[in-house]
C-alpha cells in the first residue's frame, strides 16, 4: 500500500474543515462593518450555538464510520439514506432547542437592551439553517468516507465566494444588516446540501429513508458520546480559564491569565491538523478489513512521526519569538507552556491515530470517558497546585500528563478489543431486526 491516496484524503479533509473556518472569519469581518454592538453579538452567539456544533460534527463523525462498516457489506445506498435522514432530525432538534434558548442566552450575555436588535429575526435565521448546516456536513463527511474528499473540496471552496457575495447581497443591497448574515448562512447551506446530495446520488442514494430502531438507536447513541468528547474538551478550556482568572495570591495583574489565554488559542491552532489526522483515520479505516489496519497506519507512521517531531523541536526553539511576533506574549507563562506544548506534540501524534482507531471501532463511549477523565480529573490537579505555588513549569505539565494516561488507556482497551472492529448494526438487507 502507498501512502499517496492515505496522505491524499487526509489534506482534502484538512482543507475542507478549515475553508469552512474561514467562511467563519469573513462573516465576523462583514458583520463588524455594522457597528455598534453587532460583532460582539455575532461572536456571542457562535459561542452559545456550541451545541449545534457539536451535534453537527458528531453526526458527521459516526456517520462517515458507520458508512465504513457497510462498504464492506455491500450496503453503501442504505447507510446514506439512513444517515442522512437522522443527521436532518437532529438538525431540525437543535433547531428548535435554539429557537427557545438562544435569546435567553445572548440576553443573559450582553443584558435586555443590547441584546434586543438581535433577536427575533437573526435568531429565526440562525436556526432555520441549522438542519441544513447538519445534514450538508454529514454528506460532506460521507462523501470523504467514499473517496470523494477533492469533490468536498471543491465545492467547500466554491461557498467560500458564495458566502460572501450572499452577505453583500442580503447585508447590503437588501439592507437586511445583521439578519442578512444568517439569512444568507441559510440559503448557502441549503444550497450546499442539495450539491452534496447529488453527488451522493452517484453512490446509490435516492431518497431519505426511516431506519429501523437498531440503527437509529446505534447511531444516536454514537452521536450523543462523540458530541459530548468534542463539548468536553471545550468546558474544559473554559473551566482552566476560570482557574487562572481566580484572584489568587500571585499574579494579580492578570498577566498570567492573559498568557495562557494566547497560549490556549495557539495550541487549538497547532492541534487543528492532529485532530483532522484522527477524524480522518477513523472515517478511512473501517472500510478495511482488521487485518489491513496496521499495515494501513504504516505511511502515517513513516510521514508523520518525522513531521510531530520537527514541529515539537521548532515549537521549542521558537517559542519566544512566536509569542513576541504573534501575541505580544512573553515570560514564563507563555514560554514554559509552549514548551510543554512541544513536548506533548509526539504524544499527541500516538493519541490522534489511538483515538482514530477507537472511533474506527465505533467505540463512542469508551473514547468519551477516556478523555472526559483527563481533562477533568488530571490536568485540573496540575493546574491548581501549579497556580497555587505560582510554578508554570507544575501548571503547564496538564497538557502532557492527561495525554499520556489517556493513550496509555486508550491503547490498552484497543489490545484487549475483538479482533472484529465494533460497529452500528447493520441489518442484513430485506430484514429489519
Amino acid at each position: 500500500m502507498t501512502s499517496a491516496p492515505l496522505w491524499r484524503g487526509y489534506w482534502f479533509l484538512f482543507a475542507s474543515t478549515s475553508a469552512a473556518a474561514f467562511i467563519m472569519q469573513i462573516d465576523l469581518a462583514m458583520v463588524a462593518r455594522l457597528g455598534g454592538r453587532a460583532s460582539g453579538a455575532y461572536a456571542i452567539l457562535m459561542r452559545v450555538t456550541l451545541l449545534d456544533v457539536a451535534v453537527t460534527i458528531a453526526s458527521a463523525a459516526v456517520a462517515a464510520i458507520a458508512l465504513g462498516h457497510a462498504q464492506k457489506k455491500g450496503e453503501t445506498a442504505d447507510a446514506i439514506e439512513k444517515s442522512c435522514a437522522l443527521s436532518l432530525a437532529l438538525g431540525v432538534a437543535t433547531a428548535i432547542f435554539g429557537f427557545f434558548a438562544y435569546p435567553i442566552f445572548l440576553d443573559a450575555l450582553m443584558g435586555d437592551a443590547a441584546a434586543a436588535p438581535y433577536i427575533g429575526a437573526p435568531i429565526l435565521w440562525l436556526v432555520a439553517g441549522a438542519p441544513f448546516r447538519v445534514l450538508s456536513n454529514t454528506q460532506g463527511f460521507l462523501l470523504h468516507a467514499l473517496g470523494r474528499g477533492g469533490s468536498v473540496l471543491t465545492w467547500k471552496l466554491a461557498e467560500i465566494p458564495a458566502k460572501a457575495g450572499a452577505n453583500v447581497l442580503f447585508m447590503q443591497t437588501f439592507g437586511l444588516g445583521f439578519t442578512g448574515c444568517f439569512l444568507a448562512g441559510c440559503v448557502v447551506a441549503a444550497a450546499s446540501s442539495f450539491w452534496l446530495w447529488s453527488r451522493l446520488h452517484a453512490h446509490g442514494a435516492r431518497t431519505l429513508r426511516l431506519p429501523e430502531l437498531a440503527f437509529a438507536r446505534s447511531f444516536l447513541s454514537g452521536t450523543f458520546w462523540e458530541a459530548l468528547r468534542v463539548l468536553s474538551p471545550q468546558a474544559a478550556m473554559l473551566f482552566s480559564l476560570t482557574l487562572f482568572s481566580l484572584p489568587w495570591h500571585y499574579a494579580a495583574n492578570g498577566q498570567r491569565l492573559d498568557s495562557y489565554a494566547a497560549a490556549q488559542t495557539f495550541m487549538l491552532f497547532i492541534l487543528g491538523p492532529l485532530i483532522t489526522l484522527m477524524r480522518y483515520l477513523a472515517i478511512y479505516l473501517p472500510k478495511q478489513s482488521p487485518e489491513d489496519w496496521t499495515p494501513a497506519l504504516a505511511p502515517v507512521m513513516r510521514v508523520g512521526a518525522p513531521l510531530a517531531l520537527t514541529a515539537a523541536v521548532l515549537l521549542l526553539f521558537g517559542r519566544d519569538w512566536i509569542g513576541d511576533a504573534l501575541y505580544r506574549q512573553h515570560g514564563p507563562w507563555w514560554s514554559v507552556f509552549v514548551a510543554c506544548l512541544a513536548l506533548s506534540i509526539p504524544i499527541r501524534f500516538i493519541g490522534s491515530i489511538v483515538r482514530g482507531l477507537t472511533l474506527a471501532r465505533s467505540a463512542f463511549a469508551e473514547l468519551t470517558s477516556v478523555d472526559v477523565l483527563a481533562q477533568w480529573l488530571i490536568a485540573p490537579l496540575f493546574i491548581l497546585f501549579g497556580l497555587s505555588v505560582n510554578r508554570p513549569e507544575i501548571a503547564y505539565q496538564s497538557l502532557i500528563w492527561p495525554e499520556i494516561v489517556a493513550v496509555f488507556l486508550l491503547w490498552r482497551g484497543l489490545r484487549s478489543a475483538p479482533e472484529e472492529p465494533l460497529g452500528v448494526p447493520w441489518p442484513a438487507k430485506g430484514h429489519v431486526q
